[in-house]
């Protein structure tokens, strides 16, 4: 019985831990937490108010200070998630979970979210690269104002807080555009029919997916002749582990109503994105910010400066996945004579080698940590993803596509949507979001309402995107991008 006195003696000692936690939680992050905030950086007097729910509320001079503001309370109340999905993100978990989060790692590092986001900050134009440097400059002013014993779940995570840089801000603007990109599971699903099913039961069945609001969506789909079938059922299969947690079981609507069809006479506009509210801390930020210029209210996701979701005195805005298809998986083939190569038809093509470092927590290294060299093969159309894999038995290599890494642009369009003044010029902002395929319904003070999507959207020459594409020749099947006008 004294095991199980002892274990009685464990459990009472974590409840009292937890129960301590849980009750010093709320205030061990109370540095600063209203009234006018005094930090080098600032160039006029900025007030942050709270309400019942812990809300900031922004009052500042100009907009350079709010977004300053905007980074520090949101470094106040959700660094610790911000760090945790920067690593994520980055491909840095191993820091936190060692060698079990390695396969997670070469993964995300493999996608390349931050070698993207590090390209978009150095191609920034000067006005979109100040907002969001003052939104930085905002985080990393918390992270040196407010006392080390404050940031209690850093502690229990044996971690410290990071300096923040823009190109941080930008990969979770990529992780979005990646992990809303719903086709690259529909792909590996419609190949893994046609390698099980076979050529003739595959094509009554596809595809397996339509759009049923749309009159020209026959269900058409153009099958891959029978010569260009590449992966055995067992390689298409492990394929399919790489999108095992990236299955979507979530909807979103959102939708306005105009003033001649409303009991007030004027325009309603309802935004309802599921993202899982059960998550703790939150998917979003909800903040207030206020300059002579803007009267805002909304939410924005955490390290991400602005207000996607939202309204101003001129326009309300709510935003959902529009499931464009703005990836594709590519079949390969490595050159036999030449395995360092590959081929474009007769063209053997060397491969680009991009050399990673993964920090892998260990307690038997000398300072905490050892460190893991990887290798990542790259062709024209993107990353090598099936050398991921273990049992990938296949003689060809698959590669993954995302437009957002060959579709940057200097403005992206992520704060402009605050100074709107109505729909009109709130559509020419929405069309400059190229890493987020979204679709955006807003409604203005005018009355007027409307619907504009944002992505970068390939026009594909061969193949639509339904099945990963064999690759023949040099010839590239992506000829351009649906124009913003038809979005």
């Amino acid at each position: 019985m004294k095991w199980l006195k002892g274990l009685v003696v464990l459990i009472l000692f974590l409840a009292v831990c937890i129960a301590g936690i849980v009750y010093y939680l709320p205030f061990s992050n109370n540095f600063k937490q209203k009234g006018e905030l005094n930090v080098p950086g600032i160039e006029n007097r900025v007030t942050i108010q709270r309400d019942a729910n812990g809300m900031a509320y922004i009052h500042a001079q100009n907009l350079d200070d709010a977004l300053f503001a905007q980074g520090f309370v949101t470094a106040q109340d959700r660094l610790f998630q911000m760090q945790l999905t920067r690593l994520f993100a980055q491909g840095r978990i191993c820091e936190l979970a060692g060698e079990a989060a390695k396969n997670l790692d070469i993964k995300m590092k493999t996608i390349g979210l931050y070698r993207m986001a590090e390209k978009q900050a150095a191609i920034l134009n000067k006005k979109t690269k100040n907002c969001f440097q003052k939104y930085v400059d905002g985080i990393n002013a918390f992270i040196d104002a407010c006392p080390e014993d404050i940031h209690l779940e850093f502690r229990l995570a044996g971690i410290s807080p990071e300096k923040w840089e823009i190109a941080d801000s930008l990969t979770l603007l990529y992780y979005m555009g990646y992990s809303t990109a719903a086709n690259l599971d529909t792909e590996i699903v419609s190949q893994m029919l046609l390698e099980t099913l076979g050529y003739e039961k595959a094509s009554r069945i596809m595809p397996v997916n339509i759009n049923p609001d749309d009159p020209e969506d026959t269900g058409a789909v153009q099958l891959p002749s029978k010569e260009q079938l590449a992966l055995s059922p067992t390689g298409i299969r492990n394929l399919a582990a790489y999108t095992s947690d990236r299955q979507l079981r979530i909807g979103s609507n959102n939708w306005a109503v105009s003033p001649g069809l409303s009991t007030s006479g004027r325009a309603v506009l309802s935004g309802d994105p599921h993202l899982d509210p059960r998550i703790l801390p939150g998917v979003w930020y909800p903040v207030g910010l206020f300059t002579p210029e803007i009267r805002a209210v909304g939410v924005n996701i955490p390290g991400i400066p602005g207000m996607p979701i939202g309204r101003t005195d001129y326009i309300a805005l709510s935003a959902t996945n529009n499931y464009g298809d703005m990836t594709d998986l590519y079949i390969e083939t490595i050159d036999p004579e030449n395995p360092e190569n590959y081929l474009e038809g007769k063209n053997s093509i060397p491969f680009t080698l991009i050399r990673e470092t993964l920090k892998i927590k260990d307690r038997d290294a000398p300072e905490g940590f050892r460190s893991e060299s990887v290798t990542i093969r790259t062709t024209r159309r993107g990353p090598v993803v099936s050398n991921i894999f273990k049992n990938l038995k296949t003689d060809r290599v698959i590669t993954l596509r995302f437009a957002p890494a060959e579709s940057m642009e200097p403005d992206i369009g992520v704060l402009d949507t605050l100074t709107a003044k109505n729909c009109r010029e709130l559509v020419k902002v929405l069309k400059q979001t190229p890493m987020l395929c979204i679709n955006w319904v807003f409604a203005d003070s005018q009355g007027n309402i409307g619907h504009q999507a944002s992505g970068k959207i390939p026009v594909r020459s061969n193949g639509d995107g339904t099945f990963p594409y064999p690759v023949k020749n040099s010839e590239d099947n992506w000829a351009g991008w649906i124009p913003a006008d038809e979005m």
